[in-house]
């Protein structure tokens, strides 16, 4: 009896003890990994960075984001929304689309106050509000944007989406203007739930732009689940983390050729229950066709291998890119591809959640990837941040790539939540954060010296990265939460030369041509002995759009001895251009022997 009775109160007390833990445990965060890098503090100093950005404020940008916050904490008020860069009327000059969010729960009609933005780049660093003449009513709590000319008749579309779809937006003509009309339901795109971030890609080799729309959780308002988290006096109620609601499907639509799209979702074999917040559409294993990678949050990333066909295999788990280097799966919310190890082949970075840090897979070939992460020099800085849009690109134009990343928790109420490892308290407004890398996979953080950005904490989300004043200088617009944007403006000075690409497929006159766009084209760039590599992929950030021109840094070489084109058609076909001069800009017309100079105007003196 003696023994059964301690066998009981040890019973007991064990399933208190778990029954606390459940309790207490923070709704969003996983269970700390068992060796953490060293806290921040010990970290060496930062060295001081060669590249500054201007926090431009007099740009005629009015825009603020609207989080809807609510007393109930839901979790969308706190996703924040994303931005485009869009040369919508083709003038050589990129414009400007923010997603607006809105009050939560979205109102049933459109709402009456603030609504998504489209400002038109003047040319001179400042843009105009023409929303009005441009824009039909978007309905919906905005989250994510994608840029894509789908038709091929030269003109990019918007596809917006929202808590619950999404609005595909066609631009044409009106009058000696351009203006997007709303062709959702002829176009056959039906969206419904929560959809995220969003990708075009002609994942079929049709010479058409297909669409891929992420979806996240199930979100039942009606039976929204209360959830608390330890705080400096005892519980506190939070937002609910994703493991509190169940995965969804996301979406796949095929072009079919008319200007309308057939949902290919489950025969394609896209698979249930992920949570999707950033997707990334490119060749990832080299063999000619257009993959699909989604960042997953906390469950298994989604690396969707083209098998050809229509027909798509989730090899996560084959292709080391389902979980970490320990296995465990991450917050995967922005996503950048890009060869950032020096392989020539397109590795995958990723930012996470709170105490997991940034995450950097390397392309070994033939579709195998290994998590670097840990070497790459951004894990133990990252670890106290939540990151979410980020920007692959080379702003000091040495020919290496480096890499931005917005920060920013996902708990208004941060500051009242425990501390963290290192005794500092957590905080819902971060830095962001800059990192410089030697083009081996390598990184270093400069943010502390690139800028007055840098120094104010902010709840950032969307990243898009555009040259908007066409000076060859990489720039940035960042959307923050429930606050106005930042558009960074690049003013790194510095002796290196640069070259600005901007392809064109010939779908649109050649049955066999690429997709105008010429998404999925792989573009490698030989100048003063090196070889640089870069790729024209879909999607990419977080719920944002970059510029799709291609600008690439050459460091002291003073000409580009060639440029290779592998373009996105069925055949692959390979076509070579060059020399060519630098510090300018060209247009790469498939099946075109000469490139030809780009007539885009340069911004006029007002910085």
């Amino acid at each position: 009896m003696r023994h059964g009775a301690l066998l009981l109160v040890l019973v007991l007390g064990l399933g208190a003890a778990v029954a606390w833990w459940g309790f207490r445990a923070p709704a969003n965060t996983p269970a700390p990994d068992l060796d953490p890098p060293p806290p921040i503090p010990n970290a060496p100093v930062e060295p001081e960075s060669p590249v500054r950005f201007e926090y431009r404020t007099d740009t005629g940008i009015t825009f603020r984001h609207q989080d809807g916050a609510t007393p109930q904490n839901y979790l969308p008020e706190v996703m924040g929304s994303g931005v485009a860069w869009i040369d919508y009327d083709r003038d050589g000059l990129l414009d400007l689309f923010f997603v607006q969010g809105g009050p939560f729960p979205p109102a049933p009609k459109p709402p009456a106050g603030p609504t998504s933005r489209l400002y038109r780049n003047r040319g001179d660093g400042t843009f105009t509000d023409v929303t009005a003449e441009a824009l039909p009513v978007l309905t919906g709590y905005g989250q994510g944007v994608a840029v894509g000319d789908y038709d091929n008749d030269g003109f990019p579309d918007l596809i917006v989406t929202n808590f619950d779809g999404g609005q595909l937006l066609h631009n044409e003509p009106d009058g000696p203007r351009r203006r997007f009309r709303d062709v959702t339901k002829e176009a056959g795109v039906a969206l419904s739930g929560w959809c995220t971030s969003c990708a075009f890609g002609d994942l079929h080799g049709t010479g058409h732009l297909d669409l891929f729309v992420c979806r996240y959780v199930a979100l039942d308002l009606k039976k929204y689940p209360p959830c608390i988290e330890p705080g400096k006096t005892g519980p506190i109620p939070t937002a609910c983390g994703p493991q509190h609601f169940a995965g969804t499907r996301s979406f796949l639509f095929r072009n079919n050729g008319n200007g309308t799209f057939t949902d290919v979702t489950e025969s394609a074999g896209i698979e249930p229950g992920g949570k999707g917040l950033g997707v990334v559409i490119l060749d990832l294993d080299g063999d000619g066709r257009a993959d699909i990678f989604v960042g997953n949050d906390e469950v298994l990333n989604h690396h969707y291998r083209n098998l050809g066909g229509g027909k798509f295999r989730s090899v996560g788990l084959r292709s080391g890119t389902g979980t970490t280097h320990r296995g465990r799966t991450m917050g995967s919310m922005g996503i950048e591809a890009g060869d950032l190890t020096g392989g020539g082949r397109p590795d995958l970075f990723i930012t996470t959640y709170i105490h997991e840090g940034t995450v950097l897979f390397r392309n070994n070939g033939k579709g195998s990837f290994t998590d670097v992460s840990p070497s790459a020099g951004m894990f133990a800085a990252s670890w106290n941040r939540v990151g979410w849009g980020t920007a692959l690109f080379d702003p000091d134009r040495d020919g290496n790539l480096d890499l931005f990343v917005a920060n920013g928790h996902t708990r208004r109420n941060a500051a009242d939540l425990l501390p963290r490892e290192d005794g500092r308290p957590q905080e819902y407004a971060q830095l962001p954060q800059l990192f410089l890398g030697d083009g081996k996979g390598t990184f270093r953080e400069v943010s502390r010296s690139a800028g007055a950005y840098f120094q104010c904490p902010r709840v950032g989300r969307g990243v898009a990265l555009g040259d908007y004043d066409n000076d060859g200088r990489a720039d940035l617009v960042v959307t923050h939460v429930g606050d106005a944007p930042a558009l960074l403006r690049n003013a790194t000075r510095t002796s290196h030369h640069w070259v600005r690409l901007e392809l064109e497929g010939a779908r649109h006159t050649d049955p066999a041509g690429s997709n105008r766009d010429a998404i999925g084209a792989v573009v490698t760039v030989r100048a003063g002995g090196r070889t640089l590599v870069r790729y024209l992929s879909g999607g990419g950030s977080y719920y944002s759009a970059h510029d799709r021109r291609l600008l690439v840094g050459l460091g002291a070489a003073e000409a580009v001895d060639e440029v290779v084109v592998r373009w996105p058609n069925a055949a692959g076909t390979v076509q070579r251009f060059g020399p060519l001069a630098a510090d300018r800009g060209y247009k790469l017309l498939e099946g075109i022997a000469e490139a030809r100079p780009d007539l885009a105007p340069a911004a006029r003196a007002s910085h």
